[in-house]
């Protein structure tokens, strides 16, 4: 059976094959709805892009030397808020080093959660996106699942480190469960045998990644899950005091190590742990997750560090090809996290070995 070509999408549709040919290119005169039914059609029926396919000036591996620009959007979260200069730089950073290899221009533009869904809107204050300047977006940080479902609807999106499920979208992050494994798989071999997991109360993807991660360590190790001693594993807002009450009449009862979600999580236990007259790894090891620097007041935290070099230049890639060929099957990409060993783990107490 012979490919399907442009005029067989565009008599299904009743479209000229114009409008198909730049609703497959992506072409910002083109209705989002237009595009979609376009690409959706062009995906069911096989079709394959080929030859010299160009989106705003660009073509494929015959003419790479072309130039675009792509647009940055961070959700301007707590924890970018807490660490700016440790979280949203460092993607800043290494995009732009990896843009830089592919003439790319980038345009960076921060958000607060509660301004996310108005990114579209043509009076919001973000002149690249309002002037069609942009041929694609790189997402940073979880974003509501709607305000993305709009955003791919406009143009080709690639999320780091948060993934949207069933919405077509290419996410760049790092392995969660290996990640978690190296945290887990240190502990087991200091001697600890309960091991709590705290969380946070932000609901994005790869906070329940890393529970799972968690969950799958303590399985291969045979070791007991205990759902009392994980603590706000849905990602609940919840009182962190009350939480902290919690956490130390289980240290008591023999829990000698906290697996927290996220390095902030891991400062913010360690500095109500030491307020509560606990000394760090002496009477409890706690291990983060993320490899940011540690704050003026704390010790460097054991975790795992994000590949952000790899992750950044794979981000740059995937919106490429996505920009390059629109209908291409969705993908994930995973890079192992580097381990860290810090000052906040040790052998358990001798009262709490089991």
């Amino acid at each position: 059976m012979a490919s399907p070509k442009q005029k067989d999408i565009a008599e299904k549709l009743d479209l000229s094959i114009a409008t198909v040919s730049r609703s497959l290119l992506g072409y910002s005169n083109i209705h989002p709805a237009t595009r979609k039914k376009v690409i959706e059609l062009a995906s069911e029926m096989g079709y394959h892009a080929r030859g010299k396919l160009r989106r705003h000036g660009i073509a494929s591996s015959q003419n790479k030397k072309k130039h675009i620009s792509v647009g940055m959007v961070v959700c301007w979260s707590k924890d970018v808020e807490q660490n700016p200069e440790q979280v949203a730089y460092r993607e800043l950073i290494g995009i732009s080093a990896a843009a830089e290899k592919k003439n790319v221009s980038i345009v960076t533009h921060f958000s607060l959660p509660d301004q996310c869904h108005q990114i579209l809107d043509p009076e919001y204050p973000f002149p690249a996106m309002r002037a069609g300047m942009l041929s694609g977006l790189i997402l940073v940080y979880g974003f509501p699942r709607g305000v993305v479902h709009n955003l791919t609807r406009r143009m080709p999106c690639v999320s780091i480190g948060h993934s949207y499920l069933n919405l077509g979208v290419d996410c760049v992050g790092d392995d969660q469960n290996e990640g978690v494994g190296l945290l887990v798989d240190h502990l087991y071999q200091l001697g600890h045998r309960r091991i709590g997991f705290l969380s946070m109360s932000e609901g994005q993807s790869w906070l329940f990644d890393r529970f799972a991660g968690y969950q799958w360590s303590l399985g291969r190790l045979n070791l007991d899950s205990d759902p009392s001693i994980m603590i706000n594993a849905l990602g609940n807002d919840v009182d962190e005091e009350a939480q902290t009450d919690v956490i130390v009449e289980h240290i008591r009862r023999g829990v000698t190590a906290w697996v927290c979600v996220s390095d902030p999580a891991a400062y913010g236990l360690y500095r109500r742990l030491r307020a509560r007259g606990l000394e760090i790894p002496r009477d409890v090891s706690i291990v983060g997750f993320d490899g940011t620097a540690p704050p003026e007041d704390c010790p460097q935290v054991t975790t795992v560090r994000h590949p952000f070099e790899h992750m950044a230049e794979a981000a740059v890639e995937q919106l490429l090809l996505r920009i390059e060929n629109p209908i291409r099957p969705a993908c994930n990409s995973q890079f192992k996290c580097e381990f860290v060993k810090g000052e906040t783990t040790a052998p358990p107490n001798a009262e709490h070995k089991q």
